[in-house]
């Protein structure tokens, strides 16, 4: 990585070199190759997005968990039959039973609306303003039936025999 971080900063001193001696038009290009390097490099150095005061190792715990793994929540959406007018996927069979019966106990807690909420943002990977335009409803409803649903899963794993078990 040392080795790397290195022929970064060398590009960077060529790339300021040709800044002084360059045309306006090419200024431009370069202003944009050098931001580009530093930001690299700063990234490289302090091993987090430039600019971001906290890392993720420093964020609360309820922003860094997800009750299930994103992927399996994908798997579980796709192998399910089609239940909603805005679902036109092909079922396939991508998830073992188990998994299958975890995620619906989990999910049994839910009322239908935060169900199809949770599965249109977890599943199908929609944004919050997508959902709040096909269900008719503001973001802020959207958020705050995701945040509802991830609530009653997380106590749910907690308290259920079945979703402890993995």
């Amino acid at each position: 990585m040392n080795n790397l971080i290195q022929q970064y900063k060398e590009s960077l001193k060529v790339a300021k070199k040709m800044y002084r001696s360059a045309t306006v038009e090419d200024k431009k290009v370069i202003a944009g190759m050098i931001s580009d390097l530093e930001f690299a490099i700063e990234w490289m150095e302090t091993g987090r997005q430039p600019g971001n005061r906290r890392g993720i190792e420093r964020r609360a715990a309820y922003q860094r968990e997800r009750s299930f793994d994103p992927l399996l929540m994908q798997k579980f959406f796709r192998s399910s039959e089609p239940v909603y007018e805005w679902d036109d996927h092909e079922k396939e069979d991508v998830i073992t039973s188990w998994d299958r019966e975890r995620i619906e106990d989990a999910l049994s807690v839910l009322t239908d609306r935060e169900r199809e909420v949770y599965l249109m943002s977890r599943g199908y990977c929609l944004t919050y303003s997508e959902i709040a335009n096909y269900l008719c409803i503001s973001s802020s409803s959207v958020q705050t039936m995701i945040q509802r649903a991830e609530k009653k899963i997380k106590k749910r794993i907690k308290e259920s025999l079945f979703c402890m078990c993995s």
